[in-house]
């Protein structure tokens, strides 16, 4: 049954409050005949109107739609719980499940679209593109969604004036931290999944583009223009919702360590004397001395320094795309390559050699984020032996460190 749109949205701009305490309280559950009777009967004296009336209209333009066959227990339809959602701000955050979903969506519809192009079939690409507009509409939205919450979040954590515990308000960051923005780092990396997937959409319409026989080129434009639209909207969500909830997670770290901290010390206390405790748990606190200061002399040399030096002006970038492979990229697949590689010469008595030999083109910070990536791997056992600290030379430096043992960590 089709509903008239006019009559949906006049009912509901005279009912604000009516749908505002039935979206409260159909949230995750469904209501039963007397629980709407009751929330109508409420609501009916301040516009008028029988709850009869009200239960009839609210069921005719599909507010409320059966959970099942009875028709004894009804649910707020979703796309109105989501528009109130959308008004009022209350959005709900999107997983990186839902948004990997989606890239993998888009990944498919490219391969289809593709095959469309290549067979000249026009229907099957129409179809595809289609797809691939609502595809990049749901990722926006739900991006978009996601921001919202987040800074809803932090905006509830900052003004909310309960009593609850250091623990209590660590659990909800945590939460957050693990279920919306940590995880969304594989995703969004410059090597991730949504990277490549955007590139390949962006690559199948951009060939659609010049086969105007098969498909329209202004189509193709907007879905690029939407495609690029959502790849920066994105990143730049996810990026400032890790910058907003990041501070908050150190910071109850931090509080929550030093409550657990001081309940181990007190507890100490408790159980021996005051002596003892004082040495074990007591932070000491030692006077620091400042001595030679900068002189006026100083001073003035670094400033006319900076003043017969100014900076230079910032490079241009060239957004435009070339087709190469960005320097980030590479260094990040050569950092994914590495344990691969040494793991066929373990076990390596000496790690920064094995580096400076095998990589003697590398600049020192590469080596070096090499070094880090592979005395952290967690299937490799790294530890510093007992010889002499020995010199590495790289492409502009010369490093002296004490030699690294590398070994596999046995299962």
């Amino acid at each position: 049954m089709i509903v008239p749109p006019k009559e949906f949205f006049q009912f509901c701009a005279k009912h604000v409050s009516l749908l505002r305490e039935l979206e409260l309280r159909a949230s995750g559950t469904d209501l039963s005949e007397s629980e709407i009777d009751d929330i109508t009967k409420n609501q009916a004296a301040d516009v008028e109107e029988q709850p009869a009336f009200l239960v009839k209209r609210l069921k005719e333009l599909r507010i409320l739609v059966s959970a099942d066959q009875s028709e004894q227990y009804f649910l707020m339809a979703e796309p109105v719980r989501g528009i109130l959602r959308y008004l009022l701000e209350e959005a709900k955050p999107a997983s990186a499940e839902t948004v990997q979903s989606y890239v993998n969506e888009l990944q498919k519809l490219a391969l289809k679209m593709r095959g469309a192009l290549n067979a000249d079939d026009p229907t099957i690409a129409d179809l595809a593109l289609s797809d691939i507009t609502q595809t990049l509409r749901r990722l926006h939205d739900d991006v978009a969604a996601t921001h919202v919450s987040v800074l809803g979040e932090v905006a509830r954590f900052k003004t909310d004036k309960r009593p609850a515990s250091v623990r209590e308000k660590y659990q909800r960051i945590v939460w957050w931290m693990q279920q919306y923005i940590a995880p969304m780092i594989d995703v969004i990396r410059v090597d991730g999944a949504m990277q490549a997937t955007f590139a390949e959409v962006e690559q199948v319409l951009e060939h659609a583009s010049v086969n105007a026989l098969v498909i329209s080129g202004g189509t193709v434009e907007r879905n690029l223009r939407l495609l690029r639209l959502a790849k920066r909207h994105a990143l730049n969500v996810f990026e400032q919702s890790g910058k907003e909830i990041s501070p908050l997670y150190q910071s109850l770290a931090r509080s929550s360590n030093l409550a657990t901290g001081a309940a181990y010390a007190l507890d100490r206390l408790r159980l021996g004397n005051f002596e003892e405790w004082t040495q074990q748990s007591v932070v000491g606190i030692f006077t620091l001395r400042q001595q030679g200061a900068y002189s006026d002399k100083a001073i003035a040399g670094a400033i006319e320094r900076l003043l017969n030096n100014p900076p230079v002006p910032p490079p241009a970038i060239n957004f435009d795309h070339d087709g190469k492979t960005s320097a980030a990229l590479e260094h990040r697949r050569w950092l994914n390559t590495l344990p691969d590689e040494i793991a066929k010469d373990f076990p390596v008595s000496n790690l920064l050699d094995w580096l400076t030999t095998r990589y003697p083109e590398f600049d020192t910070p590469q080596l070096l984020a090499g070094f880090s990536t592979l005395f952290f791997y967690e299937h490799f056992r790294a530890r510093f032996t007992p010889d002499k600290p020995q010199n590495y030379e790289t492409a502009h430096h010369v490093i002296s460190a004490q030699p690294v043992r590398l070994e596999a960590i046995s299962k």
